[in-house]
């Protein structure tokens, strides 16, 4: 799993409508523009609100429900796409994928890297999505 929540996510899971897609746990998520949640990608600039906390396949028609957790608020570990160094720690990161974020990036600033978690060739990092403060 990318987005791992690991401290304060009590009383933010909700059920929310997403867009046709394959969403797998722990893949950050973005609205879409016309009301439902899609996976992020690389490059995006919106703020992440939720993440996926179960694994899906939609139908062909998008307004199926998705497990998420709302980011303001949570602590992650997150998947890197490479290995991160100590000069990453508190300084913000750009996503790399849905379900990554690249250390080195920072265009966007959407998630905050408190620490490295484990060996740096374990390409983890702990932080919180940008847009909410944690024990909020």
């Amino acid at each position: 799993m990318s987005f791992n929540p690991v401290q304060y996510d009590d009383g933010k899971l909700v059920r929310l409508q997403v867009a046709a897609q394959t969403f797998t746990k722990g893949d950050a998520l973005i609205d879409n523009g016309s009301g439902f949640l899609s996976r992020a990608v690389a490059g995006t600039a919106i703020d992440i609100k939720y993440v996926a906390m179960e694994t899906i396949t939609t139908a062909a028609t998008q307004g199926d429900y998705l497990l998420c957790i709302r980011t303001p608020g949570v602590i992650f570990e997150a998947d890197t796409d490479a290995n991160p160094a100590r000069t990453d720690v508190g300084t913000e990161a750009d996503l790399a994928s849905a379900s990554t974020i690249n250390p080195d990036a920072s265009a966007n600033d959407l998630f905050f890297i408190e620490d490295i978690v484990g060996a740096v060739t374990n390409n983890k990092v702990r932080g919180w999505f940008l847009g909410g403060v944690p024990n909020s």
